[in-house]
């Protein structure tokens, strides 16, 4: 039995790390502009509590603020039935942290363009506030 490299991936990694980094600038920059607008609008809700992270695309919330309280007719008691509540009032789909190993938290991804990450803020924002 005989194993070895990968040529065609050598070649692309090659050309990865030593060709044009335009691309690959312009998009840190997007993701930046991404990370600071879903950080900025989760930190705006009462209950919610997001570092800003350095990598990555997406963010991970401390939520436990907004659990054992009431959001339309329900007490989410888990963040795994606040991203359920989420999902069904907000049409915003969140990982729960239980599939982490922890309840508390919700996993958003930022992988998406600005106006759609204003637009679920808002969503958000508009939910919690009421």
């Amino acid at each position: 039995l005989s194993s070895n490299v990968s040529n065609i991936s050598q070649m692309a990694a090659l050309a990865a790390l030593t060709g044009d980094q335009t691309p690959a600038l312009e998009m840190r920059k997007a993701f930046d502009a991404r990370r600071k607008i879903i950080t900025r609008g989760l930190n705006a809700i009462d209950g919610i509590e997001c570092p800003q992270g350095s990598g990555a695309f997406y963010v991970y919330p401390d939520i436990s603020g907004l659990l054992n309280r009431e959001w339309a007719g329900l007490i989410p008691k888990t963040s795994l039935e606040l991203a359920d509540l989420i999902l069904d009032q907000c049409e915003i789909a969140a990982v729960p942290g239980e599939a982490f190993g922890r309840s508390g938290y919700l996993r958003f991804s930022y992988a998406l363009g600005e106006s759609e990450l204003r637009e679920g803020m808002a969503r958000l924002n508009n939910f919690f506030k009421s």
